[in-house]
């Protein structure tokens, strides 16, 4: 039965779950009549736009289960079912539409949940959280059923989730009662109405432990769930001749396996051998100037799906730098890797090095004791190459390499946890890379304030070949959740040895500062403004000679209007005196002080067209001048079709920037000059779906980026310049790049999928910074392009 408080907030409510023996068709319409059994969970509580009020249309989600799976009736009413939104799009885009979400923590540790939620055409998104709701991995695609009908009044959904898919407390056959956390939520696209069914104010923290209960679980299975999902590839590769490198035409076939095993109710076991990701959107180009290397997202599904556990975040948020960075295993390969003979050529040469095999171990005990565990091993990569003579020789460019990862975690007090991590590289004859860190995440005083951080410790071999460790740690003490006042406080350091590069990803050794946030919000709606929110940022860094390296302030806002636009601002400044990595390790920089502003402003996203613009200034004290234009487009101009077109331009005039390093009457002199440079990024994306399983996608970027290099100088002392007439090189640039990937997926059989796919990727330099931005982009799309054709299936299995 279920019980049900009126009051908004006052948690934990509860259903019930009704156990049966019948078989249900799950085709999206409530008409079994073991439906009448279960007692409905209602009185969904807003949580926008009238917070804390009683929902607008009134939902209702009945539960029942059997040996294999639980099931949910949902009945969702609405006044006006002709203005029920409902657009296909495919799996995992929740795009604007009428929707609705079943969150179940089925651990009912408070802090792991998994999201089921399907829009009124059908379509489903799937993630994992953790955290209690802080993480998430989006990338989970369980095999589980669900079917919708929209109705004279309302819509309504039958929803099937096999146990197997779910991981509970071990022991769960016993006749004892299992409790579990549930929530409920709605929205109603048109209202831009958010419903949830265990209601938690805004001014309160916290989601997954604030979920309802649910009852009546008895007798679960304990499955050892084994899936298979074996597959083939076939794929042609084309390649123009390239400076240094020769023409290139293959045709392809590969093979490989992927293995899911359950170890119990609450474990899981995942391989692959011989992956292939060819059905991957490409990176995007970026011209990156800076002393940092550039981030890249995951993006590969093995190496995403299950691998929460896994993450160790340091600094850069909780999917930016950490000391896990999965894209290191089976790396993209570049001319930097070859060595090439004076007047030679590349005769062949890999795209990446391959992954012979990976598996991945995770999952929770009974006492809140979480392991993860990854190994990953890559194959020796070699690239052919001539010299002016002809002679082929061989060179290894990424030697094999073994890669090790174990992740614990302890789940403590009422809705914390602590942790470790250990990693380890191995490749060849080279000593291995080694790193451990440590982590806590607290929460205190009724899920107001936390305190979190790490300690994390490296030891590599230099580039010398000598062994070097180093280590890093944060502390931030914060105030999550009020009515009005947020705040927080961290100090960080990294040492001057410090590298987890093997395996991890970060941005520099040798630093520390100290970061204060202080932010007022209001989220009672006024006249014209829905919320708003204001924010001072404060933020100082030196290295551990004691230099200066950063000293900024930043204010920042955002509002949402009452009719659903929103605009966000920020000004800032940052006056640190130098910089100790501009030079590339040939001294200190005195740098110029930053100035900086910008505005965005967002549009109605209910709409069938609806965009954004954004323009970002800076400036410096030593004349540099720097605008940034942003303007994006979404069309959906049918329910089953949408279209996302971005475009940006950046310009920056009389930027002082370090060129080179060159010897010089005995010494290294650090060449500058005044840098202007011009970029253009277009990024088009849509998605046709024919129906829920069967899609079409479509990702285009042309990136277009060009600078020129003006009163050269060399660097004298940090602060101080001399002309250098002897320097006669022409650093200047102007590249083009077109990569585009057009997708068809079809999941045939639940599971089970058809890929076809065309990629193409062109790239070139002319170095002639004063060409038109029309000659620039017609002139990409002549650079002789890379093409690849793909074909993959593949077949899932469970046993």
């Amino acid at each position: 039965m279920a019980v049900l408080s009126a009051r908004a907030g006052d948690n934990p409510r509860s259903v019930t779950a009704i156990r049966v023996n019948t078989s249900l068709q799950i085709d999206g319409i409530l008409d079994e009549d073991v439906w009448k059994y279960a007692d409905p969970a209602t009185d969904f509580i807003q949580r926008d736009p009238e917070e804390g009020q009683p929902a607008s249309e009134r939902s209702e989600i009945r539960v029942l289960h059997d040996h294999e799976a639980l099931y949910f009736g949902c009945m969702f009413y609405d006044s006006e079912p002709e203005k029920i939104v409902a657009r296909l799009t495919r799996r995992d885009n929740e795009i604007e539409s009428d929707r609705a979400s079943i969150r179940i923590d089925s651990y009912h540790d408070h802090q792991t949940g998994y999201e089921f939620t399907f829009n009124a055409a059908g379509v489903k998104v799937d993630i994992l959280q953790f955290d209690d709701a802080n993480r998430e991995d989006d990338s989970w695609d369980p095999v589980w059923d669900m079917q919708t009908k929209l109705l004279p009044n309302g819509w309504s959904a039958e929803v099937k989730i096999p146990f197997r898919v779910l991981r509970y407390k071990s022991g769960s056959s016993n006749p004892e009662e299992q409790v579990w956390g549930i929530n409920f939520l709605r929205y109603i696209s048109r209202k831009q109405e958010q419903q949830r069914w265990a209601f938690t104010p805004k001014s309160q923290s916290g989601f997954i432990s604030r979920f309802g209960h649910l009852r009546g679980l008895r007798q679960l299975p304990d499955p050892r769930q084994f899936e298979v999902l074996p597959f083939l590839v076939s794929k042609q590769r084309f390649e123009p001749e390239k400076a240094l490198i020769d023409r290139k035409q293959e045709l392809l076939g590969n093979a490989g396996i992927d293995l899911k095993f359950g170890l119990a109710s609450n474990f899981a076991l995942d391989a692959t051998i011989n992956p292939d990701f060819g059905q991957v959107e490409a990176d995007p180009a970026v011209l990156n100037l800076s002393t940092f290397e550039t981030f890249y997202p995951e993006k590969r599904p093995f190496f995403i799906e299950g691998t929460q556990i896994i993450r160790f975040t340091t600094f850069g948020g909780e999917f930016g730098p950490g000391m896990f960075y999965s894209r290191r295993i089976g790396r993209a390969i570049s001319l930097d890797d070859v060595n090439i003979p004076d007047g030679g050529r590349i005769e062949t040469l890999p795209q990446h090095t391959t992954i012979l095999g990976a598996a991945k171990l995770n999952g929770k005990t009974n006492g809140g004791f979480s392991l993860g565990v990854m190994q990953a091993f890559t194959g020796e990569e070699k690239a052919f190459v001539v010299d002016s003579t002809y002679n082929r020789s061989e060179q290894i460019v990424e030697p094999f390499a073994h890669y090790n990862v174990v992740r614990l975690k302890q789940d403590v007090l009422d809705n914390s946890n602590v942790g470790m991590i250990v990693t380890s590289v191995a490749k060849d004859s080279r000593y291995p890379a080694f790193t451990n860190g440590y982590d806590w995440n607290l929460i205190f005083g009724d899920n107001r304030y936390s305190l979190t951080g790490f300690l994390a410790l490296s030891h590599t071999t230099n580039t010398e070949g000598e062994r070097i460790s180093g280590s890093a740690g944060k502390v931030e003490y914060s105030k999550i959740a009020a009515e009005h006042w947020l705040w927080s406080f961290d100090l960080d350091f990294t040492s001057k040895n410090y590298n987890i590069n093997d395996i991890g990803f970060f941005r520099r050794p040798n630093d520390y500062g100290i970061v204060g946030v202080l932010t007022y919000k209001e989220d009672v709606p006024a006249r014209v403004v829905r919320n708003y929110s204001i924010g001072l940022f404060l933020h100082e860094r030196r290295n551990f000679d004691e230099v200066n390296l950063l000293r900024e302030s930043r204010m920042s806002g955002q509002l949402l209007f009452t009719n659903y636009w929103r605009m966000t601002a920020s000004a800032g400044a940052d006056v640190g005196l130098y910089d100790d990595r501009e030079t590339r390790g040939n001294g200190l920089y005195r740098r110029p002080k930053n100035f900086s502003t910008s505005t965005y402003i967002f549009s109605d996203t209910r709409h069938v067209v609806f965009f954004k613009f954004g323009q970002r200034f800076g400036w410096t004290n030593k004349g540099m001048r720097h605008t940034a234009t942003e303007a994006g487009v979404t069309l959906r101009p049918i329910s089953w079709i949408d279209m996302d077109l971005e475009t940006e331009y950046q310009r920056f005039r009389n930027q002082e920037a370090w060129i080179e390093n060159v010897d010089y009457a005995g010494l290294t002199v650090s060449i500058f000059g005044d840098r202007s440079t011009d970029q253009y990024n277009i990024i088009l994306r849509s998605t046709i779906t024919f129906t829920r399983d069967l899609t079409l996608q479509l990702y285009g970027q042309v990136f277009l980026a060009k600078g020129r290099y003006e009163n050269l100088r060399q660097l004298f002392s940090s602060s101080s310049f001399v002309p250098s007439a002897w320097y006669t090189s022409q650093p200047d640039f102007n590249r083009q790049s077109l990569n585009t990937n057009l997708v068809l997926r079809w999941e045939y059989l639940p599971g089970s999928t058809f890929f076809i796919v065309w990629s193409q990727a062109r790239s070139g330099d002319n170095g002639n910074y004063f060409t038109s931005f029309g000659n620039d982009f017609n002139d990409t799309f002549k650079i002789p392009p890379s093409n690849v054709f793909l074909l993959k299936i593949s077949y899932w299995w469970s046993l």
